[in-house]
């Protein structure tokens, strides 16, 4: 296809998908005449990818650019998703006393012991990456700070009981998506980053609403339903 129909199919400017060819971010098309190039499914697909980044996750061209590589990588090459996810989700870089990163360090050690003890861990290096260690160690750490200054480590197994279930929920349908040896990674990638984003999305706002609910319960007198 022509770059005029690239643009009518992805829904992107042709000006746009000009400067992410310039950018590097959109492999060249293949040349069919002087000035004339020809696009596949491949660019469609990349553009859905970079779309879905800029769009849905609001991430900047850098970060876009650093997804893209890790989608880029073949099959056994580490771990693409995971580290895609690693670029969106960095861990937040805090200012803290000596005390204080000693207090982290210690939270982190029993935060890898507990899920590491998770039945559905992978005990490898890109498993541990994949538990998001430092990410839980981080909100522990604040939520002590600020909210709970004895709030228990051991309260994320539970925690994370309630994920998995959430995970088997979004992957009840989402079998043939899962990456495959030989699989271009640009499409598991994207939906995996979507589904990643919208799922939280969908989530928080869930979660909201039971702990909003809950507390206007209690302050009612009403009793808590029992969980189902």
């Amino acid at each position: 296809m022509r770059i005029s129909e690239l643009s009518r199919h992805s829904g992107i400017s042709i000006s746009s998908i000009k400067f992410y060819i310039r950018e590097g971010l959109l492999p060249t098309g293949e040349r069919s005449q002087r000035n004339q190039a020809q696009y596949g499914e491949d660019h469609l697909r990349r553009l859905d990818l970079i779309k879905a980044l800029r769009e849905v996750a609001g991430l900047p061209l850098d970060t876009v650019r650093a997804v893209l590589e890790q989608a880029d990588r073949p099959f056994g090459d580490g771990d693409p998703i995971g580290t895609a996810n690693a670029v969106i989700y960095p861990v937040p870089e805090r200012d803290r006393s000596e005390s204080e990163r000693e207090g982290y360090a210690a939270i982190r050690v029993e935060v890898e012991a507990l899920m590491l003890g998770l039945p559905w861990a992978v005990d490898d290096e890109m498993g541990v990456r994949l538990l998001n260690i430092d990410l839980i160690t981080d909100a522990i750490t604040q939520m002590r700070k600020y909210i709970d200054p004895e709030f228990p480590v051991d309260q994320i197994v539970r925690l994370a009981a309630v994920a998995w279930h959430e995970s088997e929920i979004v992957f009840e349908n989402a079998e043939d998506r899962v990456p495959r040896p030989g699989d271009d990674f640009v499409e598991p990638v994207r939906a995996a980053i979507l589904g990643t984003l919208l799922h939280e999305q969908l989530s928080n706002a869930l979660t909201r609403a039971a702990f909003a609910s809950r507390s206007l319960r209690i302050s009612l007198g009403l009793k808590p339903p029992p969980v189902e």
